[in-house]
């Protein structure tokens, strides 16, 4: 107490303790009581003080380790979504993977990564002689161990640089896709095996053809950006040996779904951080607008430049004969097969097996020729 004047300390008023009870022990207690009580649970079974200066029940005790908030009535969890009007939810980081590549250079490296699964379903599909779909095409960042314990295994994986990019990149095809292109290589039906097991020396020579095309059509799909030349440095079977970088570094992981037959896989690329930062710079500063059509025929002459190089087979046909099976089997050499047509008649020029011209056999030296006379589709109209 002070002197005149001066103003009284308040004291809450609390009910006595009990023998070595702490002090608002017997306040709890009570409040206990009256939760139990009929009239309490008919208030939703609360504790409640016992008068106006019992003190508030305690709080149960927050578990060791639990994070700040976890195991508190009425406190949600971080992961939990926000009221109406309330807080943003809170959204898991993990300092182990730093965002090196800003979310609008992931979206543009997909979109381009998405124009490349566009032309290899056309160029796998030509070089297999069947129906190939690559699609969903997305880059994400990951650690390169969180990558390698993605992988298959056993699993293809070429190891790849890009000059004039430093350091190497590693180009993944699912084996679920890899045998049924192997098959299909070497003339069969692009069925799947139905086993796993390692690729083979003689069929990794053959999934070659198929690394080769996947890359030409990432090289082009990067050739608005800057000029690069892929070549294949090895290929691996068990993933844990592929050492490309320290587990934790930081890459760039670009997955396409390839679906071939009934069978669909993945194929993936991984990039170093350290290798692809270039190109992400040259992405960001590239402003992306839309190609404006050309008028038709404006690759005309390009395209028949190309196509001037084409082998295909020419065969003459003389004349066509229908005999029995028995005379087939009587014919001796020294027989005369008589063909029907007099001599000196034209003769079918056939392109791939398809009649396209007239002609007239004859020599040019030493060796027999045939002068063309016409156009088949001529003589047709």
């Amino acid at each position: 107490a002070g002197g005149a004047g001066a103003i009284p300390e308040w004291r809450p008023q609390l009910p006595p303790a009990g023998p070595g009870d702490r002090p608002g022990r017997a306040a709890v207690e009570a409040a206990r009581r009256a939760a139990s009580s009929p009239a309490g649970r008919a208030t939703g079974g609360e504790p409640r003080p016992a008068g106006p200066g019992a003190a508030a029940p305690e709080r149960p005790a927050r578990p060791a380790g639990a994070p700040v908030g976890a195991g508190s009535p009425g406190t949600p969890e971080p992961s939990a979504p926000a009221a109406p009007g309330g807080s943003p939810r809170a959204r898991p980081y993990d300092f182990r993977i730093p965002d090196k590549f800003p979310k609008d250079i992931l979206r543009q490296i997909s979109h381009l990564h998405e124009g490349m699964s566009r032309t290899l379903t056309t160029s796998l599909s030509a070089r297999l002689r069947t129906t190939v779909r690559v699609e969903d095409a997305r880059a994400e960042q990951t650690t390169y161990d969180g990558f390698v314990r993605e992988a298959s295994n056993p699993a293809v994986l070429a190891a790849f640089s890009a000059e004039p990019l430093k350091g190497s990149a590693l180009l993944e095809i699912d084996p679920v896709v890899a045998f049924p292109m192997i098959d299909r290589l070497l003339g069969g039906s692009g069925d799947s095996l139905g086993i796993a097991r390692p690729v083979t020396e003689i069929e990794l020579t053959v999934i070659g053809r198929v690394l080769s095309t996947i890359l030409d059509n990432w090289r082009e799909a990067w050739s608005h950006v800057t000029t690069l030349r892929p070549r294949v440095l090895g290929v691996e079977t068990n993933p844990m040996f592929a050492q490309l970088v320290a587990p934790s570094e930081i890459v760039l992981a670009v997955t396409m779904t390839c679906g071939l037959g009934h069978q669909e896989g993945r194929i993936r690329f991984c990039f170093p951080f350290a290798m692809i930062e270039p190109l992400a710079h040259g992405v960001a500063s590239r402003q992306w607008v839309a190609a404006v059509a050309e008028p038709p025929g404006s690759h005309e002459a390009e395209i028949r430049e190309g196509l001037g190089t084409v082998l295909v087979p020419v065969s003459a046909e003389i004349a066509r004969a229908r005999l029995t099976l028995g005379q087939i089997l009587a014919m001796r050499p020294g027989d005369v097969l008589p063909l029907g047509v007099p001599a000196g008649a034209p003769v079918c020029l056939r392109v791939r097996g398809q009649p396209r011209f007239t002609g007239r056999v004859g020599r040019r030296g030493s060796r027999l020729a045939v002068q063309i006379l016409g156009s088949r589709e001529e003589e047709r109209a």
